[in-house]
Order: structure tokens, then C-alpha cells, then sequence
């Protein structure tokens, strides 16, 4: 079983080069602390800039483990911060699935 994290936010009009490299270099601050960066995903088509972040983890244990180690990398929460002054205030949202079921 698998859990998969998806982050989504409508962008600001302008704001997807700004937003994605903020996004780079949190994963990078990510990878550094040995924990799992979070896939870019961007529609083609539509109106506003749609963004989506995600990434899996084996456990709920592991994704929860991320979480609270995230919170020690201090530059991790400025990235955030600046992330959602680029988002149209109301769109953002985030979900855990449990991708399978256990037999």
C-alpha cells in the first residue's frame, strides 16, 4: 500500500516561473535533509495556472515523519510563504490517498 500526497494551487497569472523555482530549491533543501521531494505538475490548457505537487510515501507513518522533519528546515516555511502569496487566495488544498487496499 502506498500513500500519495498532491498539493494543488491556482497561480497568480505570471507567477508559474517564480513559484516553480521556489519549488526546485525547497527540493533540493528536501533532498539534502533525505527526505522525498515533491514532482511539479502543471496543465497544458486552462484559464489560470493550475499547480499540483506531489509525492508518495510506503507509510502513513513515513509521510507524517516528513512532515514534522520539514518543519526543522527553517528556509523549508519562507519557501511556503512565499509560495501562497503567488496562489489565488482560496484555491489551495491538499489530499492523502491510500493508493491499493490492503488483500
Amino acid at each position: 500500500m502506498t500513500y500519495r500526497h498532491t498539493v494543488h494551487r491556482n497561480l497568480v497569472y505570471g507567477s508559474l516561473p517564480r513559484f516553480v523555482a521556489l519549488q526546485k530549491e525547497k527540493n533540493e533543501l528536501l533532498a539534502a535533509a533525505g527526505l522525498r521531494p515533491y514532482a511539479v505538475w502543471a496543465p497544458a490548457f486552462g484559464g489560470l495556472h493550475h499547480m499540483e505537487l506531489e509525492a508518495e510515501f510506503p507509510t502513513m507513518a513515513a509521510f507524517e515523519q516528513q512532515h514534522e522533519a520539514t518543519k526543522a528546515i527553517g528556509r523549508v516555511a519562507e519557501i511556503n510563504a512565499e509560495q501562497l502569496t503567488l496562489t489565488v487566495a482560496g484555491s489551495a488544498s491538499d489530499r492523502l490517498l491510500r493508493l491499493g487496499l490492503a488483500p
